[in-house]
Formats: structure tokens, C-alpha cells, sequence
């Protein structure tokens, strides 16, 4: 069995690390004309070995994070790894209620981000410790040592633990042989373009990244307006015909009747799914567009700005989704997700990663791996989000080779940002 080293935090630091992209440039959408890419960057120390975390934001809102980090910081200092990653079910509760501040935001916002920083941090550190990225280290967990570390508390009458054991042990005997498939093969991935992008441009990245990473499926950001829309889609279905798969991201810009309309419109150029239609936790509204949307072909995608556990789960159990989008800088940690997978397992619900951001694309995989070889022992619809063009800023860079992304081999989960991108990019006075 593998356990986290007992040795104590003996201290919790953050810095607040943030990329400048300009407007309309890379990670533009509908909703965010400029996103610049940053993490709350959070190092846990131990005589044993140190730990690094991140969160995800897009740039405004990155202080309130680490102001977070270092609010919850005296939650693990002083504490064994070995106890708070052996209770993980424990430390989640003390994480996510955070004394008057829970009042804020419950299982939300700043202080849930920064929640998920430590706790990415924490089994960073363990997978660290073990020698192991921390994809391998989940997949061989025994299926008792998962649900001892999950809350069942708000999902309970979702999926109890019972339920998940069940699933964990009858994926059990054959997880070994699909890590080694893995190993081979890595994930189907997709690439990502932004609302900024001219027709043009469009088509040039999408012809580079085909021809340089074998990618065949491109998401496009939609929302902004109808007809610029309906031209590059027309665009790009005329230059390459039905030799993509295409999706479509309204990053929550439109209401229910405008998702159906717009989707309705756009549908003729075979989109496979339309991403985040409307408000991230509307589930009734995503029920809605499923249901109008079902005989166009069109799966409903969301999961990157859900908060908890509890809502993906009402997201998922509801038949509010075709598909569900984990992000590893959500929610409280590996932990949290795994739960939402197994979710998505009892329900039957694909889970498709949402990445892209800087980091994203490196934690993702392994989240990504464990719930293949243990959760959903199947590929089929799930494809994971790579773009790479952060990639270089990290010391262990996702890689995509034939369309398929490469799983992780170094020991860690984010492992760490270089040091010139730290000095680079680090903001010392966030409040400027």
C-alpha cells in the first residue's frame, strides 16, 4: 500500500504568478475579450520534501486566491502529510469551511480555489515522495484507500460509498492493463482556438496544429455574434470538409432560449457539442437545451466553472449534460474530482477534462488517466482539452503526439513552473 510520508508541514507559501496576453489574443472568448492566464503558485514544505500547487485564474481576482492560500494556510501547517492526505475525507471538510469565511462563498470562489491549490500541492508532494507521477500513484491505489479519502457528505444521495467501492473493485483486476494502454497510446485530445482569431488565422492554426500534433478535432469560441459565427464554421467545414470533428464554446454568454436559437442555427455544420451555453450552474437550463438540441446531434458540455462536487453531481444525475468537463483547479484537489468521476461512472456520463489554461494542460492527464483505468474503462466520446501554448512555463510540459497526449512520466502532479517564468511573471505587489 502507498503512503504519504509522515513527516509535518513545516511551511505553506504562495506567490501570484500571472501571463499577459492582450486582448482578443490567446484565451479570448465571448465572455473574456482578454484572459490573462495565472496561478496562484503554492509551495508546501516538509523535511521530507516539498510539494507544488496551483490554481487557475484569469488574471484579475489571482490576489483574492493567494489571499486565500494564505488565510488557510495554518489549516495544515504543523500537521503530518501522512494524516492529512490519510484523511483527506477530514481535511477536505476543514478546507472547504474555513471559519466565518465560508459565509463568503460556501464550496465556492476564492476560497475554494485556494483550497484545491493546497490540496494539488499536497499530493503533488506525495506522488513526489513515492517516485511516481501522480497518475500511476492514483491508479494503483487499492480501491478502499480511494473512497476512505472521498466526503460522501452532499452527494450521498447521488452515489454512496458503497457504490463507488463497488465500482472501484469491479475496475480493479483490469486497471493494470489499461495503464499499460496508456503508457502506449496517451488520450485522445482536441485543440482549442479563440474568438480573436480571424477567419484567416483560423485556418492557418488549424492547419499547423493537424499537420504538427495530429490533431483532427477543434473546438471554436462562439457567442459574440451570429454571422461571425456562421462564416467561420462555413469556413472551415469548406476547407476541410468532414476530416474534423468540431465543437463549439459559448462560455456562458447566452440565456436558454438564445442557446437554443443560436445552436439551432449553427447546427448544419455538424457541430458535436456546444460547451458552457448559458449560467454553469443552471441546471435546469442545461436540461433545457439538451432537450431541444438532442435531434440536432448536439451534446451539452459543461464542468469548467462548476464549484463543487455536489453541483456536478446534480449536473450529472439530472440530465442536465451529455458530457461533463473536470478541471483540476476547481475543486478541492485530485480527491474531489475523482469523486465527480465516479459519478459520471454510475450515471454514464463521458468525462471530457477542460484544460487549456496555463497548467491545466499538465494536471489533467492524470486525472484524466486514473479515470479511465479505474472509473470508466472506456474511451469512447472522451477526449481530453490540449492547447500548449503555456506548456513551455512548466519543467514537466504536456506533450501531444498523432492527436493523442502523452501521459506524464516525471514524479509529481504539476511538478513545477521553470524558474525564469517564476521571475518572469510573478507579480510582488498584486494589489498594483
Amino acid at each position: 500500500m502507498l503512503l504519504p510520508p509522515d513527516a509535518p508541514v513545516t511551511s505553506v507559501t504562495v506567490e501570484d504568478i500571472r501571463f499577459h496576453f492582450g486582448h482578443l489574443g490567446s484565451g479570448s472568448d465571448a465572455n473574456n475579450p482578454q484572459a490573462d492566464y495565472s496561478n496562484p503558485y503554492v509551495t508546501i514544505r516538509t523535511d521530507a520534501g516539498d510539494g507544488v500547487g496551483i490554481g487557475f485564474t484569469l488574471g484579475r481576482g489571482n490576489e483574492m486566491v493567494c489571499a486565500a492560500v494564505r488565510e488557510l494556510a495554518p489549516l495544515v501547517q504543523g500537521k503530518r502529510v501522512a494524516e492529512l492526505i490519510g484523511d483527506f475525507a477530514t481535511t477536505w471538510r476543514t478546507l472547504a469551511n474555513p471559519l466565518q469565511s465560508r459565509w463568503i462563498a460556501p464550496g465556492a470562489g476564492p476560497y475554494q480555489m485556494a483550497a484545491g491549490a493546497i490540496a494539488n500541492a499536497l499530493f503533488d508532494l506525495w506522488a513526489r515522495s513515492a517516485g511516481l507521477p501522480l497518475w500511476r500513484l492514483l491508479c494503483a491505489l487499492e480501491p478502499r484507500q480511494v473512497v476512505d479519502m472521498i466526503d460522501f457528505r452532499y452527494v450521498e444521495h447521488l452515489l454512496t460509498r458503497d457504490e463507488a467501492l463497488s465500482i472501484l473493485e469491479r475496475n480493479h483486476d483490469g486497471a493494470e492493463v489499461r495503464v499499460g494502454e496508456l503508457v502506449t497510446h496517451g488520450l485522445p485530445c482536441y485543440h482549442t482556438t479563440w474568438i480573436g482569431s480571424t477567419p484567416e488565422s483560423l485556418i492557418e492554426e488549424i492547419t499547423r496544429v493537424r499537420d504538427e500534433r495530429g490533431i483532427s478535432s477543434f473546438k471554436l469560441k462562439v457567442g459574440g455574434d451570429l454571422e461571425f459565427d456562421r462564416t467561420r464554421l462555413a469556413l472551415v467545414r469548406s476547407r476541410f470538409g468532414d476530416t474534423l470533428q468540431l465543437f463549439t464554446d459559448a462560455n456562458q454568454v447566452w440565456s436558454v432560449p438564445q442557446a437554443i436559437d443560436w445552436m439551432t442555427r449553427l447546427s448544419e455544420y455538424g457541430v458535436a457539442w456546444i460547451e458552457e451555453p448559458t449560467a454553469p450552474d443552471l441546471i435546469d437550463g442545461h436540461r433545457r437545451i439538451r432537450d431541444a438540441l438532442c435531434s440536432r446531434g448536439i451534446d451539452i458540455v459543461t464542468g469548467e466553472n462548476c464549484p463543487n462536487s455536489h453541483v456536478a453531481g446534480q449536473l450529472i444525475a439530472g440530465g442536465a449534460v451529455d458530457r461533463f468537463q473536470i478541471d483540476a483547479c476547481r475543486v478541492i484537489g485530485p480527491v474531489e474530482n475523482m469523486l465527480i468521476m465516479l459519478i459520471a461512472a454510475k450515471y454514464g456520463v463521458p468525462i471530457c477534462p477542460h484544460a487549456g489554461g496555463s497548467g491545466l494542460d499538465e494536471l489533467v492527464p492524470h486525472l484524466a488517466a486514473w479515470n479511465y483505468a479505474c472509473a470508466t474503462p472506456t474511451q469512447e466520446r472522451v477526449i481530453v482539452e490540449q492547447v500548449g501554448f503555456c506548456a513551455s512555463y512548466f519543467t514537466a510540459p504536456s506533450v501531444v503526439q498523432d492527436g493523442r497526449v502523452r501521459m506524464p512520466t516525471e514524479p509529481g502532479y504539476i511538478v513545477g513552473m521553470t524558474d525564469d517564468a517564476r521571475a518572469r511573471y510573478r507579480v510582488d505587489d498584486s494589489r498594483a
